[in-house]
């Protein structure tokens, strides 16, 4: 057993996922063989999570490059720990994964829609690349995001039961093709056994977190596939743990001052103390998005951090503490206070509602600089020219922060 502090365990996560790291992602598709899923999302007060995600780790991204890989079949997508893109390579994961869809009210839907099911495939073979807004009459009295037309309700069933991929996305809607013109030659289109999914998961897992427990390993790809193979239960899956530990692919990791039983990739735990040489002192602050791969499971930044998140989209107005979408600001190892802003892509303006900075560090002025250009940074991210600084806590900074963006 290997012992470590917290802090060690901060400079290793974020070293492996690329947010501190010596070894910085040079393209797209580093980030994506790195952490594995960059999870897809609708929400654009700034840019899309998909996009914030892989910029925080390949800070020469450009806004939306990455549909370019799923469209020359570099990357795919479907469900992970959300709706996900993934290196193509993983493509026969979800092949396993895909018999455990749909649940019984889509397969009763499904068996009372077979004609139109039928119909939308012979559609998409005979005719090729195929939206939904090219299908079917539009829905007029639609009650709600998921009310959908029945043609586009088919494209996704087809998709989620593998007869159709999505070939590339523009505008953010998905164009699907059949899966076979879809998916590269070289690319196994068979599912593999439950085994060899057990130990994709862990090895998918710990290789993008650097150090997990149990529950990161069971929430990593979201609950499903831990589910059918451990019954999600922490003692199936700590005994799987221990069996890879016995035969030396895993190393168990003991983290100071938290109980869980924490485990890292054998080969992999030398990068423990190389994490420790990146300049963090130096680094401008990152705004992460609520979706970013070591914030989305709440209860992760909250062992490791000690950082309380919540995404308050899905609050009521009148009841959110910092705002719609606030970014959780990253300053060296720290997760150190939060960012409420809106890009205006049209006047070139970001707009900082409200700054939070919650760590001491931060408040310094050199953490005000890291700060400064954390910011600037995210502003060039989305072509936005002028910077205009709202609500600052603690309060005695406002004048400060603001006159830095005059």
């Amino acid at each position: 057993m290997i012992e470590i502090t917290v802090e060690d365990a901060r400079r290793f996560v974020l070293d492996v996922q690329g947010l501190r790291t010596n070894k910085q992602c040079k393209s797209v598709l580093d980030v994506a063989n790195r952490i594995h899923n960059i999870q897809i999302d609708t929400i654009s007060v700034v840019s899309r999570s998909h996009n914030l995600i892989t910029f925080n780790r390949f800070p020469k991204y450009k806004e939306g490059e990455i549909w370019e890989h799923e469209k020359n079949g570099k990357l795919f997508e479907f469900w992970s720990h959300a709706m996900c893109l993934m290196p193509m390579e993983s493509y026969p994961f979800y092949t396993w994964r895909r018999k455990f869809y749909p649940g019984p009210r889509g397969k009763k839907w499904a068996l009372e829609h077979k004609d139109t099911l039928k119909q939308v495939y012979r559609h998409v073979k005979k005719n090729g690349v195929t939206n939904s807004a090219s299908i079917g009459e539009r829905k007029t009295d639609t009650t709600g995001w998921w009310d959908w037309k029945v043609e586009k309700r088919a494209l996704e069933h087809l998709y989620t039961q593998g007869k159709l991929m999505v070939a590339y996305r523009k505008g953010f809607q998905k164009y699907y093709d059949l899966t076979e013109r879809v998916l590269p030659d070289h690319v196994d289109s068979e599912p593999i056994t439950d085994e060899e999914a057990a130990e994709f998961i862990i090895d998918s897992s710990l290789g993008s977190l650097g150090v997990g427990c149990y529950d990161d390993i069971r929430t990593y790809h979201n609950k499903l596939p831990s589910q059918k193979i451990w019954n999600g239960r922490k003692e199936q899956i700590e005994s799987f743990l221990d069996q890879r530990v016995k035969d030396g692919h895993l190393v168990e990791i003991a983290v100071a001052n938290l109980s869980d039983r924490y485990f890292a990739i054998a080969k992999t735990v030398d990068n423990l103390q190389t994490a420790n040489f990146f300049d963090s002192d130096n680094a401008p602050v990152r705004f992460l998005t609520p979706f970013d791969n070591i914030l989305r499971e709440r209860l992760f930044p909250k062992r490791i951090w000690n950082f309380d998140y919540k995404i308050e989209c899905y609050v009521p107005a009148p009841d959110r503490v910092y705002g719609y979408f606030v970014l959780p600001i990253l300053d060296r190892t720290d997760l150190a206070g939060r960012l409420d802003a809106k890009a205006h892509r049209k006047t070139g303006i970001l707009e900082i509602k409200a700054l939070y900075l919650e760590n001491k560090e931060l408040q310094s002025s050199q953490g005000l600089d890291r700060l400064k250009r954390g910011i600037v940074d995210f502003a060039d991210f989305h072509s936005c020219e002028k910077i205009e600084v709202g609500k600052v806590r603690p309060r005695n900074l406002t004048h400060k922060i603001r006159s830095q963006f005059k």
